[in-house]
């Protein structure tokens, strides 16, 4: 089991996870929800080294045990793309380990990233987008907010955190700017005329409605006029789907992943859009450039 006190000692795999993580939060400067999936993928390959292959040492490691891991992970049903997210993981703390010498060589170097365990992000059509658009009735607050937020997510790119957290003084309505932080930096996206006209018409419903419980600190709100939650967000978008008659899972995300498919299926330069998805390496928006390549 995962030590309720971690060994102080570097070479230490517990230790090596604890001081990678600190790393990969306070020096790349990675998300929390990040940090929160790779804790979680290292502890369990912790346990696993520990209980199966009965080494606690990350010189101890090679690519037979690690490989063992992923058997051991296939076996139990995990899904392509929890696969794929934790082999990611684990390259990033090898290589982690490479860099300060704590390791001569990666065991994972040798482990090839089979297409079999990648599963591509979810893209939406713009004929889906569309249909999407039309269940969503004006009528009330509630729909105009809704419809904001189907605009904002897609014409901006933004992530459901960053947009959940939003006031409206950060909104240059005359540039179409949108000033985004997530805690950890700062940047300028943009947003489509839609998404301007629908921000008018919501704010000016949602003062109407909520009159003296009305803040201009939160944009989204639920019922009680406080601000929305990410797992409200998530119902949102799970109804609309449904009405719209789309079959497959889709989430705030799969309209971030459909903004960057289609701003680099116009043309736009991959660096420009490395700056306004917030990533902080290019490998990040690679992933979509590899997308458009076998024509998603």
């Amino acid at each position: 089991m995962w030590s309720d006190v971690v060994k102080m000692e570097r070479g230490y795999i517990e230790k090596d996870i604890k001081d990678f993580l600190y790393f990969a939060e306070f020096g790349d400067n990675k998300s929390p929800n990040t940090i929160k999936s790779m804790k979680k993928d290292l502890i369990q390959l912790a346990e696993y080294l520990k209980q199966i292959e009965k080494i606690e040492k990350s010189m101890e490691i090679d690519s037979v045990m690690v490989r063992g891991f992923i058997l051991q992970l296939q076996e139990s049903g995990i899904t392509k793309r929890t696969i794929n997210r934790k082999l990611s993981s684990i390259r990033s703390f090898c290589k982690y380990l490479v860099k300060n010498k704590i390791v001569n060589q990666s065991p994972v170097e040798v482990i090839a990233s089979p297409s079999y365990y990648v599963e591509k992000p979810d893209i939406l059509t713009l004929e889906e987008i569309n249909r999407l658009r039309n269940v969503i009735s004006l009528k009330n607050t509630n729909g105009l907010r809704d419809r904001l937020i189907l605009e904002l997510l897609y014409s901006s790119g933004i992530t459901s955190v960053e947009l959940l957290g939003l006031g409206e003084e950060v909104f240059d309505l005359d540039r179409r700017e949108l000033y985004v932080t997530n805690g950890k930096s700062n940047r300028v996206v943009f947003f489509s005329e839609r998404t301007r006209e629908f921000f008018k018409q919501y704010i000016e419903s949602k003062k109407e409605k909520y009159k003296e419980r009305y803040s201009p600190d939160i944009l989204f709100v639920n019922g009680s006029a406080t601000r929305l939650s990410d797992r409200s967000l998530r119902r949102i978008i799970d109804r609309y789907a449904l009405k719209a008659g789309i079959e497959r899972e889709i989430s705030p995300y799969s309209f971030r992943h459909t903004f960057a498919v289609h701003m680099l299926s116009n043309g736009m330069d991959i660096l420009y859009l490395k700056e306004l998805m917030g990533h902080v390496t290019l490998e990040s928006t690679k992933v979509y450039q590899e997308l458009i390549k076998v024509k998603i």
